[in-house]
């Protein structure tokens, strides 16, 4: 099996949620954070986070467990896309061949279909596999990378101006779009891939949780 990890994005604002920090909010008495950590450990036990510039590690360092990783922006402003290289720069470092990359409002991850995922990363040997709906969005962030050619295709966007993890994406030579409907034979309903953005989201995601 190759080396695989998992890159965590925590370093986004929550202006439409209106809480300082979305990654720390609680959902059902659990930080968002700590449920998806928690499912991405199941996955792989190098877990890398990454936070914004000048948000405090420590305030993470508490309701995570201790092997996972940090890594911060070293600028502000440059989107989501900052992060996501430092993360993707250290996955390489560690060794990791295949990466999931998940955003961290992601309360309902199924671990047979991120599984699913890098098996199939791995089998077609792609430098990125996406999960990609029928209307054409793309779920970059329930997504599966090669850390070095997308820490690579991270910067040149970055240098370029360009500041979408997909402005990256267009710059691989082998990306893989997977249908979302595979998903479904471990997830009928999809809800690995619910995300929360709005006092909405949050609301039926916790009505969702309580059944």
């Amino acid at each position: 099996m190759k080396a695989r990890g998992v890159l965590v994005l925590a370093g986004g604002e929550s202006r439409r949620l209106k809480v300082p920090c979305k990654a720390l909010l609680d959902f059902g008495g659990q930080p968002l954070i700590a449920r998806v950590v928690s499912q991405a450990l199941k996955v792989s036990s190098l877990i890398v986070v990454s936070l914004a510039k000048n948000t405090s590690p420590a305030d993470f360092r508490r309701v995570l467990p201790g092997e996972v990783e940090f890594v911060k922006d070293r600028f502000e402003g440059l989107g989501p896309l900052e992060g996501f290289r430092h993360g993707m720069k250290r996955l390489g470092e560690l060794g990791v061949e295949y990466a999931l990359a998940l955003a961290c409002d992601l309360p309902f991850l199924n671990v047979e279909a991120l599984s699913f995922m890098l098996e199939e990363a791995e089998k077609l040997g792609v430098e990125a596999l996406i999960p990609r709906w029928p209307n054409g969005f793309t779920e970059a962030l329930h997504s599966v990378y090669q850390p070095e050619p997308m820490g690579k295709a991270s910067d040149e966007a970055l240098n370029a101006g360009q500041h979408l993890i997909m402005d990256a994406v267009k710059r691989l030579k082998q990306v893989f779009y997977l249908d979302v409907d595979r998903l479904r034979r471990f997830d009928p309903q999809l809800s690995t891939l619910t995300n929360i953005n709005t006092r909405q989201d949050l609301e039926e995601a916790l009505a969702k949780l309580k059944g």
